[in-house]
C-alpha cells in the first residue's frame, strides 16, 4: 500500500500537497538539517505514524564524534551483542522478551480456535496483537536509544551490522525463523537502528558476518569450535561468550583500526521500562558490570550462560 495515496484518497485531495498536523514536541527542536520523513500505516492500531531523523549540532548532542567503530551481532536469544574499538562490550538479553511473545502468541491461537466457523478474529484477539506489537516495539526503541547514546559518548561514528541472510544461512531453524521475523522483526529493528543513529550522526553499514559466530578468536578455526547455548569453545583452549566473541570477530574483520583489549562486558535485561544491568557491581544500575568470574582466560569476553 502506498501511504501517500491512501491519505490523499481519504482526504479527497488527489492532486494537492498533503499537509499533516503533528502531536507532541520534537526531541530535537534546534536541528540544523532534516532528513527523509518515514510514514507508515500501523494496521494493529489503524493509525498512520511518522518519524523523521534530523541533524543537530555537536553542542546540542553534548560531545563531538570521534572515529571509533562498533560491530553488532544481532541474534535470537541475545538480541544485540556489541563490541567497539574502544574495548567496550554490551550484551542485551532477549530470552524473557521472546518467552512473553510466545505466550501471547499461544493465547491468540487458543482464542482463535474457539471462534465460530467463518470468524477469524475478535476484539480480544486484536487487543492481544496490539499489546504484543507495542511491547516489542517499546523494547526495540529503548534498546536503539540506550545503545546509540553509549556509542556516541564513546566517539563511535560507524556501526557495522550483519545482514539477515547470514543469520538464516548459518542458524536457520523454525524457531530461529520465528524469532528473527515474527518476534524481533529483524528488518524493522535494523531500520529503526539506522534511523536513530542518524540523530547522532552515526552511520550504519551492513556487512557480511558469515561464520563469525563459529570462528575462534585465538586460532581462527571455524570447523573445530563447538557452541553450547551461549558458550563457544575450541580445542585450542579458548572458551568465551559466543555472541560477544562473534561481535568482536565481526569488528576486527571490517575495521583497520586496532581494537583495544576488552573491558568486562556490560549485560542488560529489559524490565518493561528500560534496559538494566543484571549485576550489582555499581550504584548506577545501567553501568553495572558482569561478574569477573565470567570473563574468559585472556580477558576478552564473558563466558557462560546468559
Amino acid at each position: 500500500m502506498v501511504v501517500g495515496k491512501e491519505l490523499r484518497d481519504r482526504h479527497n485531495s488527489p492532486k494537492s500537497r498533503l499537509r499533516l498536523e503533528i502531536a507532541g514536541d520534537p526531541n530535537w527542536p534546534d536541528y540544523t538539517d532534516q532528513s527523509r520523513l518515514e510514514l507508515w500505516y500501523d494496521e494493529t492500531d489503524s493509525t498512520f505514524r511518522a518519524s523523521q531523523p534530523v541533524t543537530v549540532s555537536d553542542d546540542a548532542r553534548g560531545t563531538p564524534l570521534a572515529d571509533h567503530k562498533a560491530a553488532l551481532d544481532i541474534g535470537a536469544n541475545n538480541l544485540v551483542a556489541c563490541t567497539t574499538t574502544t574495548g567496550e562490550q554490551y550484551l542485551y538479553e532477549g530470552r524473557e522478551l521472546f518467552q512473553r511473545f510466545r505466550d501471547t502468541t499461544r493465547e491468540i491461537a487458543r482464542l482463535q480456535s474457539k471462534l465460530r466457523e467463518g470468524r477469524y478474529s475478535s476484539e480480544r484477539i486484536r487487543r492481544l496483537y496490539r499489546k504484543r506489537t507495542r511491547r516489542r516495539d517499546h523494547a526495540q526503541e529503548a534498546l536503539c536509544r540506550d545503545l546509540l547514546e553509549r556509542l556516541y559518548a564513546e566517539g563511535v561514528d560507524t556501526v557495522y551490522i550483519g545482514g539477515l541472510t547470514d543469520i538464516l544461512e548459518t542458524h536457520w531453524s523454525v524457531k530461529t525463523n520465528a524469532k528473527t521475523h515474527n518476534f524481533w522483526a529483524f528488518k524493522q529493528f535494523t531500520e529503526r537502528l539506522a534511523c536513530t543513529a542518524e540523530e547522532y550522526g552515526i552511520s550504519v553499514e551492513v556487512r557480511s558476518e558469515a561464520w563469525t559466530s563459529q570462528e575462534c578468536p585465538q586460532c581462527g578455526s571455524t570447523d573445530r569450535t563447538t557452541r553450547h547455548q551461549d558458550t563457544l569453545t575450541c580445542p585450542c583452549g579458548f572458551e568465551g561468550h559466543a555472541d560477544l566473541t562473534a561481535s568482536e570477530t565481526f569488528l576486527k574483520r571490517h575495521t583497520e583500526q586496532a581494537v583495544r583489549p576488552m573491558a568486562r562486558p556490560v549485560r542488560f535485561e529489559w524490565d518493561n521500562h528500560q534496559w538494566r544491568s543484571t549485576t550489582d557491581a555499581s550504584s548506577n544500575p545501567k553501568e553495572q558490570r558482569t561478574d569477573p568470574s565470567t570473563v574468559h582466560r585472556d580477558g576478552n569476553v564473558a563466558s557462560g550462560e546468559s
